[in-house]
């Protein structure tokens, strides 16, 4: 039986998932350059855009509100806090009560509704542009994570996110459903548009025709856009491990330095894996359409649907 994570444990995984979040942005740009036949940056480039980010100083728009600039620490505050919910080196339930995937769900959101705010309150175009399609995409992709999230909870009576870890024991590879493999397709599905990747976004183009999160951006500057970018990675990094999380509850059972390390590398194995697989999926595909991207996150918010009524009857 797994016992509980320990508050310090907690907080040991929310700093891995804010620290590694630039890194595994590098690992998958090493990725795509090496498959497109590139060199491509090294894996730390992240690390210094943000470094110089944060060494500028911002310069903000005279129609901006005096709240703009607060708004980049509040989306890093509510996707870090998201990151305290997710289980990464070892599966059970917190010491401590710190919430569930309900809550993870509602920080996600918020993190997302204030970047949009920050984006319409400097009143330009693109950012307006960018915020509207962003709006326009979140109904699309929030239904499909809450019902596969929901789908799992059916089967282990709870929606604590370390309790539906240890849920499937250490047998969870040989305990997989038809719900399991329809909600795992959905988030698979998920994965691209929740971390603005091809083929509902592009991170790497700045071209108003495609943009969709890199539009709400373009107002921010210096430490407010290493904030900003830091939220993505960290963003990115919380839906991989949600995604390790529900589907590849792997993590040993010990509170000794070696099992934390054990944690560490298996948690790493898991990123990494999804990782590749987010830069085989943008290196083998092109963006979509705006107009065809409810057809493609339609795909999976039946896989979602189907997964979670397969759960109920």
């Amino acid at each position: 039986m797994i016992g509980d994570r320990s508050f310090g444990l907690v907080c040991l995984e929310m700093a891995l998932l804010l620290l590694a979040g630039p890194l595994v942005t590098g690992t998958i740009q090493k990725i795509k350059a090496r498959l497109q036949c590139r060199t491509g940056a090294d894996l730390l480039q992240p690390y210094r855009d943000l470094a110089k980010l944060f060494r500028k100083d911002s310069v903000q728009a005279d129609t901006a509100s005096g709240f703009f600039r607060s708004i980049p620490v509040l989306v890093l505050a509510a996707t870090v806090t998201a990151g305290a919910l997710v289980p990464v080196i070892r599966v059970g339930p917190p010491a401590l009560p710190l919430g569930d995937a309900i809550l993870l769900l509602g920080l996600l959101a918020l993190a997302r509704f204030l970047t949009a705010i920050g984006a319409l309150d400097a009143g330009g175009a693109f950012g307006g542009m960018g915020a509207s399609r962003e709006m326009t995409i979140a109904p699309l992709v929030e239904p499909v994570l809450m019902m596969v999230v929901f789908s799992t909870a059916v089967a282990a009576g709870t929606t604590e996110l370390g309790a539906l870890a240890a849920h499937r024991g250490t047998e969870w590879l040989l305990a997989w459903r038809a719900a399991d493999f329809l909600g795992f397709a959905a988030m698979l599905m998920l994965l691209p548009a929740e971390t603005g990747r091809i083929p509902v976004d592009n991170p790497d183009t700045h071209l108003e025709l495609t943009m969709l999160h890199e539009g709400m951006l373009l107002e921010h500057s210096g430490p407010g856009l290493g904030c900003m970018l830091l939220a993505s990675h960290t963003r990115q990094m919380v839906t991989l491990a949600l995604v390790s999380a529900l589907f590849f509850p792997a993590g040993p059972a010990g509170t000794g330095a070696a099992s934390l390390l054990l944690g560490v590398g298996t948690s790493a194995a898991k990123i990494l894996v999804l990782a590749i697989f987010l830069a085989l999926v943008e290196s083998s595909y092109a963006k979509l359409r705006l107009f065809r991207v409810p057809q493609y996150l339609g795909i999976g918010f039946v896989c979602a649907l189907v997964a979670l009524a397969l759960r109920i009857l």
